[in-house]
Order: structure tokens, then sequence, then C-alpha cells
């Protein structure tokens, strides 16, 4: 796996986004043997944690869940895996990057129950993507190779 780039957005993209970290350059993750890239540009919002559980959990921008976070928004946007695997996929990588075992259980069961809502793309997510897919052309990449 190569490692993740982020920076911060002082203006995120309209994409339900409040705060957002943008993707500093194409990063690729690997799911039982097929390679998955996030590119470049790609904007996130951190992980899924309510508010009321963050003294619990921690916040959505700790550096401990970025990574599996980026990963599984990415693959909540262009279903390169289904549902169950992108989950278990966040889940492993959670704990490869030192996330409580306890803790990544409560965050894979939170997303299991409650990803539903965010899996089914509605017309924000498709022109994100799309705007997504002219920066990704704009630069001479080809957009299937991050499976869009």
């Amino acid at each position: 796996m190569s490692r993740l780039l982020l920076f911060p957005v002082i203006q995120s993209d309209k994409n339900k986004l409040d705060q957002a970290y943008e993707v500093a350059e194409d990063f690729k993750a690997v799911y039982e043997g097929k390679d998955i890239w996030i590119p470049q540009f790609f904007q996130y919002d951190g992980a899924s944690i309510p508010s009321l559980a963050w003294q619990v959990i921690g916040s959505p921008f700790n550096p401990h869940f970025m990574e599996a976070a980026v990963i599984h928004d990415w693959l909540y946007h262009t279903h390169q895996l289904d549902k169950k695997d992108a989950d278990k996929l966040f889940y492993k990588i959670l704990l490869e990057n030192n996330v409580d075992p306890v803790k990544a259980v409560l965050i894979r069961e939170a997303v299991e129950k409650f990803g539903n809502w965010y899996w089914k793309n509605d017309e924000e997510d498709y022109k994100y993507i799309e705007k997504l897919k002219n920066k990704i052309i704009e630069i001479g990449k080809d957009p299937s190779k991050y499976g869009i």
C-alpha cells in the first residue's frame, strides 16, 4: 500500500461536505489482490462518527482513522467492491492503523448498520464524480484507473 497524503481544504466541494481533506496524490489500496486507486483531488469528510460518540470513539479526523475512511468513502462513491467487502476492508485498515480493536468493532458495526444511507449515490454524488473525472482527464490521466 502506498502512503496516503492529505491536506485540509479551506473551501470544500459542495458535495455534502462542511469540512474536508483532499487526497494530495494518487493513493492505492489492495483488497484480495485487486488494486483500488483513489485519485488526487478526491475530497472526503473524515470518518462518519456522530458528534455524541466523539468522546468514546474519537474525532472523525483522528489520524488512525483517515486512511480507512478515505478508502471507504471512495468505495462508497464508486462501488468497485460491494458494500460488504468495502466495510470489511475498512475494518481491516482500521486495525492495520493501530485503532483499538474495541473501537474498530464499534466503528465497523455502525458502518454495517447505517452505511446503507450513504451507499446509494444521489444526483449530487454523480455530479461530484463527474467533476472529479474531468479534473483527472485535465491532468492527462485515465479515469477508468480509479473505477470511474
